[in-house]
């Protein structure tokens, strides 16, 4: 359904046509069906993207920085090129990175949710467990003072962990994935009739 590239360690973008400055994603389709999943019944503008379309078009837009041009170009047979199919096409291709860009903002929005309402109940544990040690240094000293007073502090970090990485690291990842999806929203779509072969 896709035109493959074969990857190269000189950079990838010798591997894509050019086009007025933009890079082209393009796809090659026997039907204007392959696009689109079949198990989804939905009309074709609302229609889910097939799988393997969805994750071509994103993995090509994730080789590249987010400020460099790029279009995806898709070609179908000349015998279902029409006007309405190259709406239908550009509409299907939005609506579908549109939707997917809202999950990654709800699932944004979910995680830094879920990392401040960890971070108090961590803040509180890691409280109680210097108060504990607070309390355990007005004994005399020992084997199991000790033993408690560094539990304490070990664990009182540890609950730390999880929160911290969602504020440093693990927010990185889906702000990454939606930035791809707004640039896929902000390229051009062109639908042509023919092959990569036969046309420009």
């Amino acid at each position: 359904m896709v035109r493959r590239v074969d990857f190269s360690p000189y950079g990838t973008e010798a591997l894509y046509r050019e086009r007025e400055g933009k890079l082209l994603i393009e796809l090659e389709l026997s039907s204007m069906l392959q696009l689109f999943n079949s198990f989804d019944p939905a009309p074709f503008h609302e229609k889910e993207l097939d799988e393997e379309a969805e994750v071509y078009i994103y993995n090509i837009v994730g080789e590249f920085p987010l400020k460099k041009p790029l279009e995806i170009l898709i070609y179908v047979p000349p015998s279902e090129f029409t006007r309405e199919t190259e709406r239908t096409l550009k509409e299907a291709i939005r609506n579908h990175f549109l939707y997917k860009k809202v999950l990654t903002e709800i699932d944004l929005r979910r995680l830094l949710q879920r990392g401040r309402r960890n971070m108090a109940i961590a803040l509180t544990f890691l409280f109680l467990c210097l108060l504990m040690i607070r309390f355990l240094s007005t004994f005399e000293g020992g084997l199991l003072k000790t033993m408690l007073s560094e539990g304490l502090t070990i664990i009182g970090w540890v609950a730390m962990w999880e929160p911290i990485y969602v504020f440093l690291y693990g927010w990185w990842p889906i702000v990454q994935k939606r930035n791809i999806y707004r640039k896929i929203l902000d390229m051009d779509v062109s639908v042509v009739s023919g092959s990569p072969h036969k046309v420009g």
